[in-house]
């Protein structure tokens, strides 16, 4: 059977009801919905949320599909431990299945085109106060290079314009950013396709760090085990899924630009308005009775989906660098600018090491390394270990004049520019947070880890 969206709700709510929320009141796509999942958050719960009701649209809103590593497990049926693993597995051509092509599918149940192709009858959402309007958030938007003819997948945010454009704003080190790039020296616009709405290994895929020229969708049928059924768009030259909910077609333009924000940006910070390429609309196909997906951007799915690609494709380097590295995690916690790396150490600086390795292998504000005995997915235990495990003067370091992220509210000009230049460097830090491998330096007190460990608390809290 075809895995998509529909199929994975339908799964998770016969096995895990608890993980599911339906919203039958009425809200509003401009501050109300997020809001929602705003206050679920503060109180410790995220759950995937389908809202079926949203005031002036029949399409149900989903969000919250990569709201945790627990979120993720469920999708590609394993452990939130192995979810890494297995991201990592699925880009290795050994294991990526290629997509299928098909003469149709269920996103060509409904087919508008010319004037009847308008963004109107779809719910994008105003996420923040001060946000510059509403976003498309969850799209996997697919282009066609036009000089290799190669396709490329990646999600960007798109800000809505008018009934038929939207900004496509991309980081300059994407892919798509070079196609396009490669299209305007040619003088040639982009094919595109903006696909909203389909199981969540096609928003795992799409963090892929791999090759220009590989196809992200071929990552989506490795984690699948099932190659990803595709059809041709109506309007431009690129393929499609077949069973995703909506599809946005249109064509970059390689000679307009618009402004983009303020927008609500994983930093947790707005991002400033910048100019952003303009994605104008050819046609929109759906399924009948489609649902809307949307990635509430301040939220943590955000950053767990953004950060799965960073864990792949770093916890393949690092080990290849430190093969004493056992498992490295980015937590929500540091939006995306902090990992940490837990190692066997075996001798005295390979927690510098693995640092520095960590911090190259890809663009971390700060790394942090703990041994084996650290829990590196519990903020709490990496705080303790770096209070009582290091020396601020011995154990921390940093780096100057490194580039990290073009929102990093904290970014300063290069040197060379003076105080008028673009905010785009960062400074680095790297923290061995290990212990002394002196035999003297104190053990961790517990009561016997054989007896706590596997106890089963079912037998003294019934």
């Amino acid at each position: 059977m075809t895995q998509d969206l529909r199929r994975f709700l339908e799964t998770i709510e016969a096995r895990r009801p608890e993980l599911v929320l339906r919203v039958k009141r009425e809200v509003s796509a401009k501050w109300e919905l997020s809001a929602v999942q705003k206050r679920l958050e503060a109180d410790g719960k995220l759950p995937i949320i389908v809202f079926e009701k949203v005031a002036g649209y029949s399409m149900p809103v989903v969000v919250n599909l990569f709201a945790s590593k627990e979120h993720l497990a469920i999708a590609l049926d394993t452990t939130a431990d192995r979810v890494v693993t297995r991201f990592a597995e699925a880009q290795k051509k050994r294991v990526s299945i290629p997509p299928r092509e098909v003469a149709s599918g269920p996103v060509k149940d409904v087919i508008l085109t010319g004037k009847d192709a308008t963004l109107d009858a779809l719910p994008i959402v105003t996420h923040c106060e001060k946000d510059a309007g509403p976003y498309l958030t969850a799209g996997m938007t697919i282009v066609r290079d036009p000089e290799t003819r190669a396709l490329n997948g990646g999600i960007y945010r798109n800000l809505r314009l008018t009934k038929q454009s939207l900004t496509m704003n991309m980081a300059p080190l994407c892919h798509a950013s070079t196609i396009v790039q490669k299209a305007e020296d040619a003088g040639v616009h982009v094919d595109a396709a903006i696909v909203l709405g389909h199981h969540p290994t096609m928003g795992m895929a799409s963090q892929q760090r791999g090759e220009l020229g590989e196809f992200e969708l071929e990552t989506m049928g490795g984690l699948l085990g099932e190659p990803v059924e595709v059809v041709p768009a109506e309007t431009v030259d690129v393929l499609v899924p077949a069973d995703a909910e909506i599809v946005i077609e249109g064509r970059i333009r390689t000679d307009l630009w618009h402004d983009d924000g303020p927008f609500g940006d994983y930093w947790l910070y707005y991002a400033p308005s910048k100019p952003a390429r303009v994605f104008e609309l050819t046609a929109i196909t759906h399924r009948r009775e489609p649902i809307f997906h949307d990635i509430f951007p301040v939220g943590p799915e955000h950053l767990v989906l953004f950060s799965l690609g960073m864990e792949g494709v770093v916890l393949s380097r690092l080990k290849e660098l430190v093969p004493q590295v056992t498992a490295i995690n980015v937590p929500v916690s540091g939006s995306g600018n902090l990992v940490y790396v837990q190692i066997r150490k075996e001798m005295e600086g390979l927690g510098v090491n693995a640092a520095l390795a960590a911090l190259g292998a890809y663009r971390f504000k700060c790394a942090i390394v703990v041994d084996e005995d650290v829990n590196i997915y519990d903020d709490q235990r990496v705080l303790w270990a770096v209070m009582t495990r290091t020396q601020a003067d011995q154990s921390f370091f940093t780096v100057p004049g490194s580039y990290i992220s073009r929102v990093d509210p904290t970014g300063y000009p290069p040197w060379h520019s003076g105080k008028g230049g673009a905010p785009i460097l960062s400074t680095r830090l790297g923290i061995d947070a290990t212990k002394p491998l002196d035999p003297d330096f104190p053990e961790v007190a517990e009561p016997p880890r054989e007896l706590w460990a596997g106890l089963d608390l079912n037998d003294y809290l019934k």
